[in-house]
């Protein structure tokens, strides 16, 4: 492939650009899930389809400038993922051949849009600054569009006994993701002079929160829950790490003793009201334990050669076992544990006072909320592009080897 090192204004202007379409595609992504987006339409279309054709612009075009100056020391990492994208692919074709099932074209999509994502993150070269501004477009469009979810869709910030919104599975993990953006830029932030964008970062963390839990996305609330506790022991523990486990856990029960009784009756409300299926999990384990039913009697196939109908897992692993067996998700589910590895190993090499190792803990969140769903992590696109090209930025090498883009971005 050209290396175009050899010209740096050519770079340098394909980074500036490629940053500002990041921006834009941001900002895109948050908005997607606007009230009026299904009902108004432009020129004879509606709105959402040429909002989404739009998105799939921008984001081809980023890709295409993250194809520029691409070095042999860079792709160490991708050989794995390449060869095994390729066995899908391969494998696609053989089950398409004499399965005819449809199904394996919308799995093509779920992983290469991911993987697309992460290779622009892995080429972007953003440094504090830049992921800063990068954080509060981000963050403050998904706050934007929960607001107004909220009080178009439903009563404001209570509590109402249904669901409300259609999009709350998706648009659940994009507030989560934006809480430990923003609680990334409060920890990130150093100095009297940062004051004020900690205070920001810890206001729209908690607006997240709030959002979620208005919303009830219940398993988004969990996974931003659990990854922000995570981030709060990586930035204060010690070397006594048992004292600080039991620290971290005092002070969460301390701050929920302290909360108001009516913010403790919201999140029980939130968290407990209005169940459908009879249980807390509304359903969910009873499905669940159908489809283990199904994968006990054929684990190699699946659903493609049981002819039981279930209804749908809420869980990323059980679902594509379910939907392909052993067989046929095994190239899925090596992608899936690749890169749940890789993002465990990063956390615990990684500080998380370094805004640009977020991305793991926004990956981390989509983990823990494919427990109980079954399109995340790698899917819909719309609400998992952005973690995957953070996770992308995270992983890739140390500022210190940075080449000429980082240093002429120190000069502007």
């Amino acid at each position: 492939m050209l290396n175009l090192s050899r010209y740096p204004m050519v770079v340098t202007l394909a980074d500036r650009f490629g940053y500002g379409l990041l921006l834009l595609l941001a900002l895109m992504l948050s908005m997607t899930y606007m009230p009026f987006m299904e009902s108004a339409h432009l020129c004879g279309m509606a709105l959402s389809g040429l909002w989404h054709k739009l998105i799939i612009a921008v984001f081809v075009l980023l890709l295409t400038l993250s194809m520029v100056n691409v070095l042999p020391r860079d792709l160490g990492i991708f050989r794995m993922i390449v060869l095994f994208v390729g066995v899908l692919l391969l494998e696609w074709l053989i089950l398409e051949a004499f399965l005819t099932g449809e199904a394996f074209g919308i799995e093509i999509r779920m992983l290469i849009i991911p993987l697309c994502a992460f290779w622009v993150g892995w080429r972007m070269s953003l440094d504090e600054h830049r992921m800063r501004i990068l954080t509060l477009v981000f963050a403050l469009g998904v706050v934007l569009v929960g607001l107004v979810v909220i009080y178009v869709k439903g009563s404001g910030f209570s509590i109402t006994s249904e669901y409300f919104a259609e999009h709350k599975n998706s648009l659940g993990p994009m507030l989560s993701t934006a809480a430990v953006l923003c609680m990334g830029l409060v920890l990130s932030s150093k100095g009297r002079k940062n004051i004020p964008m900690a205070l920001a970062g810890l206001a729209l963390v908690g607006l997240c929160v709030l959002l979620v839990l208005t919303i009830r996305a219940r398993a988004a609330f969990l996974a931003v829950a659990l990854v922000l506790s995570l981030m709060l022991f990586q930035r204060f523990k010690s070397r006594y790490t048992l004292l600080s486990v039991w620290v971290a856990i005092l002070i969460v029960v301390a701050v929920f003793i302290l909360l108001p009784h009516s913010m403790k009756q919201y999140v029980h409300q939130s968290l407990f009201s209005g169940f459908s299926g009879g249980d807390i999990s509304s359903g969910r384990i009873e499905r669940n334990r159908q489809v283990i039913s199904v994968l006990v009697q054929d684990p190699l196939f699946g659903h493609l050669v049981n002819p039981t109908k279930v209804d749908v897992a809420h869980n990323f692993l059980l679902w594509e076992l379910y939907e392909f067996g052993f067989i046929g998700a095994f190239p899925i589910l090596f992608i899936y544990f690749l890169f749940l590895i890789m993002d465990i190993k990063n956390i615990i090499q990684n500080h998380v006072t370094k805004l640009r190792s977020i991305g793991c803990y926004t990956m981390l969140v989509l983990f823990v909320i494919s427990m109980f769903e079954y399109t995340l992590p790698f899917g819909p696109g719309t609400s998992t592009v952005m973690s995957f090209v953070l996770f992308g930025m995270a992983l890739k090498a140390p500022l210190k080897g940075e080449s000429f883009i980082m240093e002429n971005q120190s000069m502007d």
